[in-house]
């Protein structure tokens, strides 16, 4: 196995791009004077990476087929989505993390497929 198949670099940067997404929802989520202390329309933003987090996971792990497209769209919507949810809060380094999270499905997609295992 090598290392490009250990470690697949789109599913790692949506990942890391998704957990930057939570990490400063909750920091404007939390901190005053950032214009959205308390928001709900932040806890939906938050939610929001926080299912993008797992998508990660799933497009890492699930292999290519019908759920990896399925799962690849659903990322796509919900990156857009949290992109212009954070645009209208005015959280420009949110909008800004999820960009990178739009750039990882791109290198997902455009990645190598994994060869399935012979059953033993």
């Amino acid at each position: 196995m090598t290392s490009s198949h250990s470690h697949p670099l789109g599913p790692i940067m949506v990942l890391v791009a998704a957990g930057a997404g939570v990490l400063l929802g909750l920091y404007y989520y939390f901190t005053p004077l950032t214009g959205v202390t308390g928001a709900p329309g932040m806890l939906l933003v938050i939610g929001s990476s926080l299912a993008l987090v797992l998508d990660a996971f799933i497009l890492w792990f699930g292999g290519r087929g019908w759920l990896f497209g399925v799962f690849w769209v659903l990322g796509l919507l919900g990156a857009f989505g949290t992109i212009v949810a954070a645009w209208f809060l005015h959280a420009w380094w949110l909008a800004a993390a999820i960009v990178f999270v739009f750039a990882g499905l791109i290198v997902t997609l455009a990645g190598p497929s994994q060869p399935r295992r012979a059953a033993a």
